[in-house]
């Protein structure tokens, strides 16, 4: 009874150990969600150096469990199987994650480089009292891809229904623009949306309140709102 006592303790600790890469990115992200630390920590620190080191722990507790198990089947092949999958999973979406998450890729984008939107005074106090980024980057608001003026006067209405679409939370609309600002689930990354309506052309601006790389996140969300502004303007 012993034995087999600690045989189950062992492999407790054993898929404890290949579980805790993803446990670890998984307290990250609701921490920082919850506002119980900031995003510099809960992805800079937690996600992408305390987690690849407690995966690369993992894959060995892994391992070690399944070479163990095959002496074992009945008991703990299942376990061993999970840990596998479970420690394996984590390293290779740590793995895709990092170089673009690493990737210098601009936080601050617009349609129109040459005279980029502006913030109204409600959102830029939003901004302010969020703690966010400065306005723009040194370089200005960039260009990336998918981020595209319609060529279209579209009514503030419509430029509403597009930034909800676009999963965007309207914050403001009136004669010749719409703004709104999007959360994000797992780490609460805030975006600012601007659309600036003129006659003939509708731009946006899409931009981040906090400056750490995102993987590319912010010219996604600008081009799921140009997207849906040229559905709105062919409606």
């Amino acid at each position: 009874m012993a034995g087999k006592g600690s045989s189950l303790t062992t492999a407790s600790w054993l898929i404890a150990g290949a579980l805790a890469g993803g446990a670890t990115i998984f307290v990250a992200a609701l921490g920082t969600r919850a506002g119980l630390w900031d995003a510099a920590f809960g992805l800079g620190t937690l996600t992408f150096l305390v987690a690849p080191a407690l995966t690369a722990i993992g894959l060995i507790c892994a391992v070690t469990l399944a070479v163990w198990s095959a002496r074992r089947p009945k008991a703990l092949g299942l376990a061993a199987v999970f840990a596998v999958l479970a420690a394996g999973g984590t390293a290779a979406g740590l793995g895709l994650r990092w170089e673009a998450f690493h990737a210098a890729t601009p936080w601050d984008v617009t349609s129109d480089r040459e005279d980029p939107p502006g913030f109204s005074r409600i959102l830029s106090q939003r901004r302010a009292a969020s703690g966010a980024a400065r306005a723009t980057s040194p370089a200005g608001p960039q260009a990336c891809l998918g981020a595209a003026s319609t060529p279209s006067q579209l009514a503030p209405e419509a430029a509403a229904a597009a930034l909800e679409a676009a999963g965007f939370t309207v914050i403001g609309s009136a004669a010749f623009r719409a703004e709104g600002e999007r959360r994000g689930f797992w780490f609460g990354l805030t975006h600012d949306a601007v659309v600036r309506i003129r006659p003939g052309r509708t731009d946006v601006r899409v931009t981040a309140r906090s400056d750490l790389p995102q993987g590319g996140e912010t010219c996604r969300l600008a081009a799921a709102l140009s997207r849906a502004l040229a559905a709105q303007a062919g409606a």
